[in-house]
Order: structure tokens, then C-alpha cells, then sequence
């Protein structure tokens, strides 16, 4: 008997032990398939209790289960909605407002052209045409 048809007797032997095998080759696969499952769950197993942290997680002092509601101590600095949007409206109205108050009053106006006096001589050439000469 080769060494493969007495490894896959023991293989066998391993997973039924009365029942003795008549096709090594199916056994070899099937005792094979059955360590893959049993190494998956075992993998599955450990990576089901491996989650987390390493490190020693803190534990609560005793008698500290009693949970603080929130009307304990109020957040310093909150907003209702309503007054947030009416915050938020009147930065708008405000950026809007100080921006036309710019435009209209502060900012300097360039003066008007003045007027074409058509008596005024041409010039002989355009200042842009190209000298080709």
C-alpha cells in the first residue's frame, strides 16, 4: 500500500473510525474539505472574540450604574433652531446690506469721459498699424 493510500486511511479513520475506506482518494478529499470547515470555524471563532483592543479596557467604580440625564447640567452654548436660522438670516441680511452700503456710498467713483471735440486733427496713421517698410 503506498504511503498516500495509508495516509488517507488514517485521514478516514480519523473522521469515522468504524467504518473502514474503500475509496482513498474520495476520503483524502473529504477529510480534507471537513479540516478546512473545522479550521474556518475555529478562525471564525477567534475573529469573533478578537475584535477590539489589546490593551486592559477601564472598568466603572462600583456604584456608578446610575445614568446623569441630560437637564443635569444644560450645554453652555446652544442654539434653539429658531434662533439659529434667525442668527443665520440676519449674518445674511447683514453681509448683503454692508456690501450694497459699499458699493452705493464708499467706493469712488471713476468720472465721466469728457466730451469729443470734433474740430481736433486726425492723426495721419493709426498708432497700431504694423510698419511693413
Amino acid at each position: 500500500m503506498g504511503a498516500q493510500a495509508i495516509l488517507a486511511q488514517d485521514i478516514c479513520f480519523e473522521l469515522s473510525p468504524a467504518v473502514p475506506c474503500k475509496a482513498p482518494r474520495f476520503c483524502t478529499m473529504s477529510a480534507m474539505m471537513a479540516r478546512t470547515m473545522r479550521t474556518r470555524t475555529a478562525a471564525q471563532r477567534a475573529a469573533v472574540r478578537a475584535y477590539g483592543t489589546s490593551l486592559p479596557i477601564p472598568q466603572a467604580p462600583p456604584g456608578s450604574e446610575t445614568v446623569f440625564h441630560s437637564r443635569m447640567m444644560a450645554p453652555k452654548y446652544s442654539l434653539s433652531n429658531g434662533k439659529w436660522f434667525a442668527v443665520f438670516a440676519a449674518c445674511n441680511v447683514g453681509a448683503y446690506a454692508g456690501h450694497d452700503f459699499y458699493i452705493r456710498f464708499m467706493m469712488p467713483t471713476n468720472p465721466p469721459n469728457p466730451p469729443r471735440d470734433p474740430n481736433e486733427a486726425r492723426p495721419e496713421r493709426h498708432m497700431h498699424t504694423v510698419d511693413d517698410e
